[in-house]
């Protein structure tokens, strides 16, 4: 009877727990607008994206559909259910990766040797899900592509253990899936998956069959519309730095006071390995990549937080006292109260849709504008990089938006010989005559807080503002 007072108990907290995870902090984040306008844009078409649209530049701008599978689940979401059916993405997404998370440092703990669960797993697995959601669960291609990461891992490391049909088939299909939703992080599963194959042959278990379906894995990333040129897009952004302008490409820096978790987990990594490792050459691998892409950036961050169960899951077997199996939720039971907490959730978000923050978008700007263009007609607004993304999703031509493949290439090049990505950059500075004066803009939206003194020199070169909301001004040409 007492036990079965403790596992109610203990799926009323996890409930409460995923009620915390609420769902007004999934929202807002400034990709989700162009990525839904690009699959509404494919949907509508029937077609797969090659070009950039809705830009100065019309259709001209190569774009690769690195992304394309994830756009085509958002839009119709959105379309049938508004903001609230992304919220219905992001449930699923989230519930997916829990039960990931705690897979993965269940099978790390199989690997040794030891009990598969421990009663300190859950609440790891729960804790690090919470920073995980908070940061990283935006409305973006990486809540999916999180879980899938996660779950192919988790196959892999079971198809190593056992060379079971079911793992393989998985994995192929994990790899075709994540080349076709992110396929940017697609190389992440190239690695694992040569890895595996390394420690296959240290160890002399590189059969014939272990070497087919690694090849499959890898050949099943090809099986995506921009074929290889996806699978190594992060080449693309990464050439000549241009994707160090973006905040969250840049290197993190672990003393400000925001970066605390961050730094938190990088030293619990480290605690982690010497229980962890157990001399097994595919950990040590895992551990030098995971560190690279740990303490790489923000962006990259995230699979330091992925991954750290399957590190920890050893490490907890320094805490023998929190062995006891009373103190234990059954997969069912866990199961039913993230179902619980989510349902809620969704329901809530249903009842009070979220709204689009006016501080942090021009949505009384745009407003502006469309009401002064004629109907059918896009007009060519020139916003902040941040921002172009909800500027497009609400009807205008952008310079450049959060793709920035297209933006970066030679027939973009304008003013001061900056590429359509630079020029977005830099343009709210003392060169934002010179870029108006090239693009053209119908309108100029600046945000406020904005120089005082590059401000009063834009009124001087264009006049006065036509329009000021809660977001920045309207410069109308």
């Amino acid at each position: 009877m007492r036990t079965k007072w403790f596992k109610l108990g203990y799926g009323a907290l996890i409930t409460v727990f995923m009620l915390l995870l609420m769902p007004k902090y999934s929202y807002n984040d400034p990709d989700t607008f162009w990525h839904i306008e690009l699959g509404r844009y494919m949907i509508a078409r029937r077609t797969v994206l090659h070009h950039a649209i809705h830009t100065f530049y019309g259709d001209k701008l190569p774009y690769i559909p690195h992304e394309f599978g994830f756009q085509l689940l958002i839009a119709p979401l959105y379309q049938t259910f508004g903001w609230p059916g992304i919220y219905l993405l992001t449930a699923v997404c989230l519930f997916c990766l829990i039960m990931g998370l705690l897979r993965l440092g269940r099978v790390s703990r199989k690997e040794l040797g030891l009990q598969e669960g421990h009663p300190l797993l859950l609440p790891f697995v729960l804790l690090i899900t919470g920073w995980i959601y908070y940061n990283y669960f935006k409305g973006r291609p990486q809540m999916i592509s999180a879980w899938m990461i996660v779950w192919f891992f988790v196959y892999l490391r079971e198809f190593q253990l056992k060379t079971s049909f079911k793992y393989a088939a998985a994995m192929i299909l994990l790899s075709c899936a994540v080349a076709n939703i992110h396929t940017g992080v697609w190389l992440v599963i190239a690695v694992f998956t040569g890895m595996a194959g390394l420690e296959s042959l240290l160890e002399r278990k590189l059969t014939i069959r272990r070497a087919a379906v690694f090849v499959l894995v890898w050949i099943s990333g090809l099986l995506n519309p921009g074929g290889l040129k996806s699978l190594l897009f992060i080449f693309t952004v990464t050439r000549k730095s241009f994707n160090m302008l973006i905040n969250e490409w840049q290197p993190i820096q672990f003393s400000r006071m925001e970066n605390l978790p961050i730094l938190l987990l990088l030293l619990f990594f480290a605690v982690t390995l010497p229980f962890s490792l157990q001399k097994k050459p595919f950990r040590f691998f895992l551990m030098a990549g995971i560190l690279y892409l740990g303490v790489s950036n923000f962006k990259q961050n995230l699979f330091m937080w992925l991954f750290i169960p399957y590190f920890a899951g050893a490490f907890f077997e320094a805490a023998p006292i929190f062995r006891s199996s009373s103190l234990r939720l059954g997969r069912g039971g866990l199961m039913l109260a993230l179902a619980v907490g989510l349902a809620l959730n969704i329901g809530y978000n249903f009842t009070v849709p979220p709204v689009i923050n006016a501080r942090a978008y021009p949505v009384e700007e745009m407003n502006y504008v469309l009401n002064h263009t004629e109907p059918g007609t896009r007009p060519k607004v020139l916003s902040s990089y941040g921002s172009s993304g909800y500027v497009m999703y609400r009807g205008a031509e952008v310079l450049c938006d959060g793709r920035q493949d297209p933006f970066i290439t030679k027939d973009s090049v304008g003013a001061m010989g900056w590429t359509a990505f630079e020029r977005s950059m830099y343009a709210f500075s003392e060169y934002l005559p010179d870029i108006v004066s090239f693009d053209r803009p119908d309108y100029v939206i600046v945000k406020s807080g904005s120089s005082a003194r590059h401000y009063q020199d834009w009124v001087k070169a264009f006049g006065a503002p036509v329009y000021k909301g809660t977001y920045g001004s309207v410069f109308s040409f």
